[in-house]
């Protein structure tokens, strides 16, 4: 404006630098000597024009200053405000009109052009617009692939047309692309802690690490995820385990029996071990020996051992799966780590020594060379527990053990053989602590014993069927657990073939623990006998097959002879049938045990049938011999008997009370009982007659008659040995024969003896009938018939000669 001549801001510097910037100054001061001729042409133009319309201009003034003060005292007054303010007035009316009718249309018509601008802009980036609610769906719906992928679009057109957007447009993505950025860091952080998490599987995992990878955060996801998934699985296993063991002490404190009052610990046992044998017999025996005593502590610690095992085979394999891929190449950072890559190995092999330690302390296991058995077992067992239960629970958390181990071992981490030795020493431990429990209530199983016949085996009782379980069971669990048959094996397993080859070591703990029992259990029943009442023997007594009499098990000499034939039938069948069934079983021989066993039943049994035999035996020897060295008996002057003297008498009827005892409680014994009894009254016989110096016709006759008579009454039950006693007591008579004059009729006096026999024999049929042979066994009476008549001719050569002596004489 400055430089138009018209404008009253003109500025002569101005206008020559700007319309004149290169005139001269010839030219310039030409220029001013034009302008000044201009303006004074123009100057004279005005006065010409004034002085020819002077009038004019003078009656224009009086109009106009008339004119003015009209308008000074009218429409030009102060009031108002020289009449510009009805107009101002008026204006502001219309201005206040129109910015109510024209002003929404305007700022509606520059919104409008606003829209369309930022239309346009969304226009041509619509996809960056809705980029950060894409990603925060597929974040939400966990496809982080698709979100990497829109992620890595945007960044690349953003990058890729840096000058191709209007400022406006820049400062708008500028912003949009911030809500990406921190959309994409939420990401990371959701999968940095997703990687931290337990119970994600492989997959997610693997996904997860690779899109951090890509992301390039600052920490290294996979080291993150080896790290908190290794304190979390060691954290997991640790708590595992205490929890457990605290609920195992709870548990076992409150379930503890009162173990006070005497033989409490052997009636608990004899208690459970009735119930679960019994139950051997059954269709479902684990069901009842999983419930006997201690079973909520063994419950427990099963529940510690699986809770402990589930955390390692739940985690690990997923662990490995991911070290092993990391250790092939993958998930590798392009700036390498300072951390070694077989770090990772090393926390899976910590995870593996940290399950076998806390099994190693709650089990006290130990290498199965360096120590042949512990000492002490684990605290936290039941103590009160029989051994069937604790073979169950053993066998039964060993397979968890083994389930796990397995699982560890297909991952094939090159731990070094630990797992392998882990079940090795747990199979050691376990079969220690059985083997203790078995021994244990081997001693104690004699309890069980109630005398109850067995219908199935005379003379025996059913507590040798509860013994052969008993064994069997046991002796099938130590071999299941030292691995030699699967566990799902049932109790009667040994007499099936081997599966798996067991070690030496196993085979010979596993065969000493089954003859120490067999020794334990002879012991036990040769306590039944000593003990005042067996704990079995309760009240009565149970009724014995085809007999309607009830014998007394208080009567130490009824127990005597049950557990004399129940020895009877463990020598003769039970025993050689349990140690064949261990041999197949095992694939061992025993067969040196098996005499230096059946050499100590043999013993016991010997030494037990003295004890009956011998305090009867005595009786009838301490009869027999007051009666032949009688003090007012003289054999040499005794005249030709008439009748036989009342000891015999006496003899035999203790001979029929305790035959009546042994027919009563175990009719096996009876051959063999009598045979002894018979055969030490013949030699007490013998001895007694040897101390008579001589005798005469009367005496000998007497003493012939009287051992003739007990002879032929006792003649079933004559043995071999007993009838060589009776022929040297028959030549020992004849020797001591001294004859006399008048001792002529012998044959006369010898015939009139045997009636008298005849006629006492016939006089005690019915007393002496026990002694007689079953009708209904004719084959075995036949021949004792004849052996009698073989004896009979014998005794009748003995006569001959002892007539010929006296003839001869």
């Amino acid at each position: 404006m400055s430089v138009l001549i018209s404008s009253k801001s003109f500025d002569p510097k101005a206008f020559l630098s700007a319309v004149h910037p290169n005139a001269t100054y010839q030219d310039l001061a030409a220029g001013i000597t034009h302008l000044q001729s201009s303006l004074d042409a123009r100057s004279e133009a005005v006065r010409v024009l004034v002085e020819d319309n002077f009038d004019r201009f003078v009656a224009v003034k009086a109009s106009t200053d008339a004119l003015y003060a009209e308008m000074r005292e009218g429409l030009l007054s102060d009031k108002a405000e020289f009449a510009s303010r009805p107009l101002v007035d008026c204006l502001k009316r219309s201005a206040v009109k129109a910015n109510q009718v024209f002003l929404p249309v305007l700022e509606n018509s520059a919104k409008a052009q606003k829209l369309r601008t930022t239309l346009g802009v969304f226009e041509r980036s619509k996809f960056f617009f809705s980029l950060p609610g894409f990603l925060v769906e597929a974040i939400e719906a966990g496809k982080y692939e698709a979100a990497m992928r829109q992620y890595n679009k945007g960044k690349f057109l953003l990058d890729s047309r840096p000058g191709q957007l209007l400022p406006v447009e820049a400062g708008i993505l500028d912003k949009v692309w911030a809500n990406v950025e921190k959309v994409m860091g939420e990401m990371k952080a959701l999968l940095l802690t997703r990687l931290q998490e337990p119970g994600r599987s492989v997959e997610e995992m693997e996904r997860g690490i690779e899109i951090l990878l890509e992301l390039n955060t600052p920490e290294d996801p996979i080291w993150t995820y080896f790290d908190s998934q290794h304190k979390h699985i060691m954290d997991r296993m640790s708590a595992a385990y205490r929890t457990g063991v605290s609920n195992i002490d709870v548990i076992k404190s409150r379930t503890a029996p009162d173990m006070s009052p005497p033989n409490a610990l052997r009636q608990i046992l004899g208690a459970q071990l009735q119930v679960c044998i019994v139950a051997l017999e059954s269709k479902a025996p684990e069901a009842v020996i999983a419930q006997a005593g201690g079973h909520e502590v063994w419950k427990a610690i099963w529940d510690m051992v699986k809770n402990v095992s589930e955390v390692m085979v739940s985690s690990l394999p997923n662990f490995w799966k991911i070290a092993k891929s990391f250790l092939e190449g993958k998930f590798k950072r392009p700036s390498s780590s300072r951390r070694s890559a077989s770090q990772c190995r090393q926390m899976a092999l910590d995870i593996i020594k940290l399950y076998i330690s806390l099994l190693s302390e709650f089990f006290i296991l130990s290498d199965v060379l360096s120590k042949p058995s512990t000492p002490n077992s684990p605290l936290h067992l039941p103590s009160h527990s029989n051994s069937l239960t604790t073979a169950h629970w053993l066998a039964k958390i060993l397979s968890e053990v083994q389930d796990c181990v397995t699982e560890i071992g297909a991952l094939e981490l090159g731990e070094g053989g630990l797992v392998k030795g882990l079940m090795e020493s747990a199979r050691w431990r376990f079969e220690d602590v059985l083997v203790r429990s078995w021994l244990r209530d081997a001693n104690h199983i004699y309890a069980l014993e109630s005398f109850t016949p067995d219908l199935s085996t005379p003379s025996t009782t059913l507590y040798l069927n509860y013994l052969e379980s008993f064994m069997r069971h046991l002796a099938t669990s130590a071999f299941k657990i030292a691995g030699g048959i699967s566990a799902d094996s049932g109790s009667g397993m040994l007499r099936a073939a081997q599966q798996n080859v067991v070690p030496p070591v196993f085979i010979t703990k596993i065969t000493k623990a089954f003859l120490d029992a067999m020794y334990a259990i002879l012991d036990g029943m040769v306590v039944l006998v000593a003990e005042e009442v067996p704990p079995g023997v309760v009240g009565g007594a149970p009724e014995r097959e085809g007999k309607q009499e009830l014998i007394d098990l208080r009567d130490s000499n009824t127990r005597l002879l049950l557990v004399i034939s129940n020895f009877a039938h463990l020598s003769a069948s039970l025993i050689p049938s349990m140690l064949s069934q261990f041999e197949n079983a095992l694939g061992v021989s025993v067969e040196d045990d098996r005499k230096t066993l059946m050499k100590s039943v043999t013993a016991m049994d010997k030494t037990l049938f003295d004890g009956y035999v011998k305090p009867k035996a005595a009786i009838v020897a301490a009869i027999l011999r007051d009666g032949i060295l009688d003090k007012e008996m003289d054999w040499y002057e005794t005249p030709q008997p008439t009748e036989i003297r009342t000891y015999m008498y006496k003899a035999l009827m203790g001979l029929v009370e305790i035959h009546a005892q042994i027919s009563r409680v175990a009719e096996n014994l009876l051959e063999r009982g009598m045979h002894a009894l018979v055969e030490n009254a013949a030699e007490e016989a013998l001895l007694s007659f040897k101390q008579v110096k001589r005798f005469g016709m009367g005496g000998m006759l007497r003493a012939t008659l009287e051992i003739e008579f007990m002879h032929q009454t006792l003649a079933r039950y004559v043995s071999p040995p007993a009838a060589k006693t009776l022929s040297e007591l028959y030549n020992k008579i004849s020797q001591a024969y001294a004859r006399r004059p008048g001792d002529e009729n012998l044959q006369g006096n010898l015939d009139s003896v045997k009636r008298t026999l005849a006629e006492s024999r016939r006089a005690t049929g019915i007393e002496f009938m026990c002694f007689r042979a079953p009708k209904e066994r004719g084959g075995k009476e036949k021949k004792e018939k004849d052996e009698g008549r073989e004896r009979g001719k014998e005794r009748g050569k003995v006569r001959e000669v002892r007539r010929d002596k006296s003839s001869a004489s």
